[in-house]
């Protein structure tokens, strides 16, 4: 009979929807950008685990499902915050008690990966971290300031290239309307700036949804946010796929709030997604409203 009940994760990314979740931490330190709510939503104040506790978690969740997992992800937003020492026995506890995981992946603030030297991150991969989620969002630091995402445009650049140097994999997050209908241009156009220099893995697609209980939501209210439009943010992915030179990376909107799924590896693809996004946008207007009215806004 299984006496301890693991805790859950609040969010994951879609890609983990097949993985082994462990709670590594509760919420998020940050907690600041203007355009989440995920966490005041859940009502799940930031606090760190004991090493005790995940390890704990481990062993029941090991009990529970067995051995059949391939792949895990640590959450909840940022355990790269923590000292490399707890996730190296973390790591290495996860690995014993589930010897069939190939794949361990988790969330990291580029301020985090930034404070972390390279031999701590090198040590993280070696003992088992595989994959760093980012979310990149804007490579604009007057959007990254609007937003405050409390990171600049050289500290994602570093901190994205001390990911990959560790050799561990890495997804960038790009959202799609975070600039709104005045800095668009700048949002995309710094944004590609540090695609092109970073290269990661992965460049993952995301539409801003203002959740009511965020800050931007306050900020549309009394006018000091003007929301992209549906087509708006279109044409913003098409205009970050064109300027693109992101040899290697593996394009993805993977997630049910884009309006198109796009999908392609880069550069090799780059002109068939073009072709997909252009063919959207020549269609008769109707259709194109009825398209946007039909996706639905989810975090």
């Amino acid at each position: 009979m299984l006496m301890h009940v693991p805790e859950q994760l609040v969010i994951r990314p879609p890609s983990e929807a097949k993985s082994l979740l462990v709670r590594v931490v509760r919420g998020c330190h940050w907690n600041r950008c203007a355009f989440c709510g995920i966490y005041d939503l859940f009502g799940v104040p930031y606090s760190q685990r004991s090493l005790e506790e995940v390890l704990k978690d481990i062993d029941a969740l090991s009990e529970r499902y067995g051995d059949i997992f391939t792949t895990a992800f640590l959450g909840d937003a940022d355990p790269l915050s923590l000292d490399a020492s707890f996730l190296v026995e973390v790591l290495q506890h996860l690995r014993l008690k589930f010897p069939r995981v190939k794949r361990i992946t988790s969330y990291g603030r580029a301020s985090s990966l930034a404070k972390k030297s390279p031999e701590d991150l090198s040590t993280i991969s070696r003992a088992g971290l595989n994959r760093v989620h980012v979310g990149f969002e804007s490579g604009s630091d007057q959007v990254l300031r609007l937003q405050k995402k409390g990171t600049s445009q050289r500290q994602l650049i570093d901190a994205g290239e001390k990911v990959m140097a560790a050799g561990m994999e890495l997804s960038f997050y790009f959202l799609l309307g975070l600039g709104g209908r005045d800095l668009w241009k700048e949002h995309v156009e710094e944004s590609v700036k540090v695609l092109n220099e970073v290269k990661p893995h992965f460049i993952r697609i995301r539409r801003l949804y203002i959740h009511p209980l965020s800050r931007l939501s306050e900020k549309l209210k009394n006018g000091d946010f003007r929301e992209q439009t549906p087509e708006g943010t279109v044409v913003e992915l098409k205009y970050l796929l064109d300027g693109l030179d992101a040899e290697g990376s593996t394009f993805a909107c993977d997630h049910a709030n884009n309006y198109l799924q796009v999908f392609g590896r880069l550069n090799a693809e780059k002109g068939r997604m073009l072709g997909i996004i252009d063919a959207f946008l020549a269609l008769p207007e109707r259709q194109r409203l009825a398209h946007y009215a039909s996706i639905p806004s989810v975090i």
